[in-house]
């Protein structure tokens, strides 16, 4: 930096610690660049490499301003990023409701405004410690891990792209999740964009940069690859517990047919024809995706009575999804069910989902929104089954998780810990179109393999199958609206993670911390301003 004399475009004017680097249209601009940019590293353009400083520019735009500033800049960067990368709902809500296009913008707006909150939240939790002298480094990436647990369970839960999804190529990074679950891989990511912050706001400052922090985070970087280098060997040498061939059958059938019962018999002839050229190539156990029996499985019928013959004939297990019913007293209940058929035709074991799509299968906090199933078609009455249960076979046991369910952590684990050895998906994503829903939905199912150490089977009506290995890797995935089969072994080591026993001991740490720094900062004085990791 040159002195007084030196050319106008070597002169750079510092900015003293705790004042705002940008105000005004400026840093609303700023913020929502942040939340748009973030979502460049989520799938289907996958930039991951973005996510580890998207979070710069929304620091500089909150920050410095005031508690309640730091707050509606991180609201405007969440709107952005959930605009972003939830546009998918407006195609879903148009096609498959009574509502027009246009109309079905207003939930999605509502439904990121409502999301982005979160980001607001741990904004002002920033700009609070700023103000108390507590370095945001203790703070950010704590809030950001229960704003994303909360988000999990509240209004029945919605835990899409939480940040650390967006790292589910780097396999050699996100292996730690065993322990943390996708939490810790969250919590990592903020860190790592507030080290960044920081040292930009030190040069900006003129300060030079903490180089103890940034070796500090560098090594726990190199430490954390360099242990999943060593996690990824140790799991392929382990000898195999169990093997299996399972068949995988996408059937590709469309929405708009699937349920007229003009086409439900052609619909159990695709499956027959593609379970049976599964079998051929060895298919011990195949799976059919979500409701792929268009019909009550449970009701004697022609159609049922095809598919348990199918089972017998071929002496195969088959994995069916199917809706049912029940009745509590005289009221009628629905499920969105799967049954196991047995090679001798039983069709004992079932599973009822748990987890439910809000505004979906069900209208949550009913009584507020009584308008919801006037205006959605088809939107479900469904009831959410209330037990994790194991599927027993001869050959190896295993939990299913419906669709939706393969984002929800602790549930999949409830399965591992149950006694599964390994997971399938069975998954309806014809919902979706071709946006980039399906490609998300496959990400964030990849997790649920590296918690628990299993093995993931993934079908879905419309794509995309895939087979994901314990490590998180995507041995291969089937295309989008095409009619597939495939036939693959898998294997499982039988090893039981520290998540799969423990849950969200991780999330329950980072409770603790911010209530630790709550009191702590409580008692320290305001307007400390400190910039230092």
């Amino acid at each position: 930096m040159t002195g007084n004399g030196g050319p106008p475009h070597a002169r750079r004017t510092t900015i003293a610690p705790g004042a705002p680097v940008f105000e005004g249209r400026r840093a609303r601009a700023l913020a929502a660049m942040s939340g748009a940019g973030l979502a460049l590293a989520f799938p289907v353009v996958d930039w991951a490499p973005v996510a580890w400083v998207a979070l710069v520019p929304l620091l500089l735009a909150a920050l410095g301003r005031g508690i309640g500033a730091a707050f509606r800049a991180g609201w405007l960067a969440g709107v952005a990023f959930y605009l972003a990368t939830l546009y998918w709902l407006v195609l879903t809500i148009g096609t498959y409701t009574n509502l027009s296009p246009l109309v079905s913008v207003g939930p999605l707006l509502l439904l990121c405004a409502f999301l982005a909150l979160g980001f607001g939240i741990v904004a002002a939790a920033c700009e609070w410690a700023r103000r108390r002298g507590i370095a945001i480094a203790f703070v950010a990436p704590a809030a950001w891990v229960v704003v994303e647990w909360i988000r999990t369970y509240i209004l029945g839960g919605f835990p899409w792209v939480s940040l650390g999804y967006s790292q589910y190529r780097a396999i050699y990074l996100v292996q730690f999740v065993e322990v943390t679950g996708i939490y810790g891989l969250s919590a990592l990511v903020v860190l790592v964009n507030v080290v960044v912050y920081t040292a930009v706001r030190r040069w900006l400052a003129g300060a030079p940069p903490n180089t103890r922090a940034m070796l500090a985070l560098a090594s726990l970087l190199v430490a954390l690859v360099g242990w999943g280098y060593w996690r990824v060997d140790d799991l392929a040498a382990r000898p195999a517990r169990g093997t299996l061939r399972v068949g995988f059958i996408q059937g590709n059938v469309a929405q708009d047919v699937k349920w007229d019962p003009a086409h439900q018999a052609a619909t159990i002839d695709r499956y027959e024809a593609l379970t049976r050229k599964a079998v051929a190539d060895g298919a011990e156990l195949v799976v059919w995706p979500e409701t792929a029996a268009p019909f009550f499985f449970q009701q004697e019928s022609d159609l049922r009575d095809r598919i348990l013959d199918l089972a017998r004939r071929l002496h195969v297990w088959l994995v069916v999804g199917s809706p049912a019913f029940s009745y509590d007293h005289a009221t009628l209940r629905m499920h969105n069910r799967v049954y196991l058929v047995e090679p001798d035709g039983a069709a004992d074991q079932f599973y009822d989902k748990m987890e439910l799509v809000p505004f979906g299968e069900y209208v949550p906090l009913k009584s507020l929104f009584f308008f919801v199933d006037k205006v959605v078609e088809g939107v479900g009455d469904f009831r959410a089954g209330d037990t994790p249960v194991v599927f027993r076979t001869a050959r190896g046991n295993f939990g299913t998780l419906i669709c939706y369910e393969g984002i929800f952590p602790d549930l999949t684990r409830r399965f591992v810990d149950g006694g599964a050895d390994f997971l399938i998906n069975i998954t309806n994503d014809a919902w979706f179109g071709r946006t980039s829903a399906p490609y998300q939905h496959l990400a964030m199912a990849t997790f649920r393999a590296i918690e628990n150490r299993v093995p993931l089977v993934r079908v879905a009506n419309t794509g995309f199958s895939a087979m994901v290995d314990a490590d998180g890797t995507i041995r291969w995935r089937t295309g989008l609206f095409e009619s597939a089969w495939r036939a693959d072994s898998i294997s499982w080591i039988g090893i039981q993670t520290f998540y799969a026993r423990f849950g969200d001991v991780f999330v329950y740490g980072c409770f603790a911390w911010l209530v630790l720094v709550a009191i702590v900062g409580g008692s320290g004085r305001a307007d400390a301003a400190t910039e230092e990791t």
